[in-house]
């Protein structure tokens, strides 16, 4: 699971860049693709043509925050 929201993450991402190099130029496409906090602003603030990259970019992120491979060890109740 976590691979697969990497992958959300990343196509999310990508397709806000490039939405945003078409529609602001390239000065929001280098903010978006260097900050995440501005992909979602981004996101946010131009949500009817980015409706579908920002729910693939924030359910990404979550699903790599969810399933982080570091804490497999506290789902199991393994003691360290």
């Amino acid at each position: 699971m976590y691979f697969l929201g990497a992958v959300l993450l990343l196509a999310g991402a990508i397709w806000m860049t490039v939405n945003a190099a078409k529609k602001d130029g390239a000065l929001a496409a280098i903010f978006c693709f260097i900050c995440g906090f501005y992909t979602i602003y981004y996101g946010i603030k131009n949500f009817a043509e980015n409706k579908i990259p920002l729910i693939m970019f924030v359910a990404g992120l979550v699903l790599c925050l969810v399933f982080r491979p570091d804490m497999a060890a506290l789902s199991w109740g393994v003691a360290i």
